[in-house]
This record gives C-alpha cells, structure tokens and sequence, in this order.
C-alpha cells in the first residue's frame, strides 16, 4: 500500500535578540539561506523570520530594520528588557505560520540543524525536540547542569534533560501553550503538558564567537532557584522550616552538656531560617501577577 503523503506546512523562525548587533545580521542570512533553499526543494511552503529585540541599548534595532529591507522579517519590538525567557514568549505568541521553530540569535545551535527539524516532523508529524549531545561549556557549569536535571527528576517536575529552547512545535500546540499562562514561566517545563509524544535533533552547543552571552552563573542558578520553587510539588519552603525547627530543638537539647554541638546547630538551624524566609519572599515574588512582555512598536 502506498504511504500517504503529510501535508507540507508552512514555518515562523523566532530568533529573540538583546544586544546582538554584531552577529544578528549573519544570523538572518544564514536561516534565510536555509529556509529558502527548504522552499524550493518543497519541504515547507512559505516562512517569514521573526525577530524580537528585547530592550536592546546597542543598534540591534537599527541593524534588524536595514536587513528587513532585503528579507521577509517580521520584528517585534519590546518596550524594555523583559529577560530571556519572555523575548521567546513574544516571538512564539506573534507567530502565525503553520509551525514554529525557536532559536538563538547566536547560533549557539547549528542553523543547518533546523533541517532535519522540519524533515523529521515532515515524516512524522510530531514537535520536534533539540537536545544537546554535547556543549562547550566550563566543567564547573556542565556539572552543576547535570546534577540539576537530576535534582528536578528526584522532586518530581518533569523536564527533558539537555534540552534548552531549540525546537519545532506546531501551531496548535502553540496556542494551548499560551491559554491561561502562569505568573512564572519556564517554558521547557510548561511545554511538557502539552508534548507528550516528541522526535529528538541532537546537536552540539556553539561557544558563541562575537558578543557576550547574556547567561553567568549568577543568573543561571538564579533562574534554577526559581524554577525548583515554583514548579516543585513538594513545599520547599516547609522542608526549610522543618529543619530549622529539628536544628534549634538539638541546640536547645546540647546546650547544657555539649556546648560545640549546640554552637554547630544553631549556625544550621540560622541557615536554614534565612532560606525558609529568602525561599517564601522570592515564591511570593514569582506569583506576583504581571505583563510577560510589553509590544512597543511591530515592524
């Protein structure tokens, strides 16, 4: 029996950008190239490129608008900078094609990777997930990578271990993404409610060659924080409090006797009643209701 054959789709690329005016020129080119040459050979029937320039204070924007003289962009300008996640959150929202694939205006992925993407849904019609084979990174990072996604694994929030924010989605996921959006958004982790059964593209992480990442370790560990937190089903918080009640009970009990050992937990027990308060102020914060993002011009 011959095979059906899947309807070819149209394709939205949303590159989110801050700061980039360096390399977002050779970004838009290389993906054109790409997308078109995926035209012509009838892999995808149209596609515009999407960008979102989130509160840059270089030339990005002038940059994005000399090059939307020669290519079919689409920009989204952002009133200011909303942070990493919510640039991708205004690219994603504003698309309208038929699928849509999110990348990094570095090209951290391999551009040419966006292929087997679209080849791979083409065959299957599944959302298609980038993960990492491997990525240039400090051992100390990669390290503390490995040991979160093992962390999240052990309380229970479901995450795709090496996965960032390369992938290919369709349109109706997209949508069902966006109903009713938490305070907080993670997007590797929100995505999971609505991809259950996925195709992978593994690829290795680009050091990134002009620019400076917009990642250290500070803020990477931050956002880790942040997502354990909100997305844990077990109280964090509550363990804290817990443990800073069993520390100031021992010290309380070696006080008389064992006056080391009631030095020892006393300091434990201050810990863990700084990160009770610091866990319950900054999940506070994280439920406070606000605008992802703020559109102030569209080009």
């Amino acid at each position: 029996m011959k095979k059906k054959s899947r309807k070819t789709k149209s394709v939205s690329l949303v590159i989110p950008c801050h700061n980039e005016e360096g390399i977002i020129s050779i970004t838009i080119k290389k993906y054109y190239k790409i997308l078109k040459k995926l035209k012509e050979e009838k892999k995808i029937t149209s596609f515009n490129i999407l960008i979102v320039n989130n509160g840059s204070t270089d030339n990005t924007l002038s940059v994005i608008l000399e090059e939307r003289k020669k290519f079919p962009l689409k920009i989204i300008n952002l009133k200011k900078n909303f942070g990493y996640t919510s640039s991708y959150l205004a690219g994603m929202f504003h698309a309208e094609k038929d699928l849509i694939i999110t990348v990094s205006a570095d090209m951290h992925e391999d551009p040419n990777k966006i292929i087997q993407l679209i080849e791979k849904h083409n065959l299957t019609n599944k959302p298609v997930l980038g993960i990492y084979k491997k990525r240039h990174d400090k051992f100390i990072k990669n390290f503390f990578s490995k040991f979160y996604y093992k962390f999240m694994n052990l309380i229970k929030i479901p995450i795709i271990a090496n996965h960032a924010d390369f992938r290919l989605i369709t349109k109706d996921i997209n949508k069902k993404f966006f109903y009713n959006l938490p305070t907080f958004v993670f997007i590797r982790i929100r995505m999971n409610n609505f991809i259950k059964k996925y195709e992978s593209v593994f690829y290795i992480g680009n050091n990134r060659k002009i620019g400076k990442t917009k990642f250290n370790f500070l803020t990477s560990t931050l956002l880790a924080i942040d997502t354990i937190l909100y997305y844990s089903k077990i109280s964090i918080s509550k363990i804290f409090l817990n443990l800073f009640l069993f520390f100031l009970i021992l010290t309380i009990i070696f006080i008389f006797n064992l006056i080391y050992l009631s030095i020892l937990s006393s300091l434990i027990s201050l810990i863990f009643i700084l990160l009770f308060i610091f866990s319950n102020k900054r999940l506070a914060y994280l439920n406070i209701k606000k605008k992802h993002f703020i559109v102030k011009n569209k080009y």
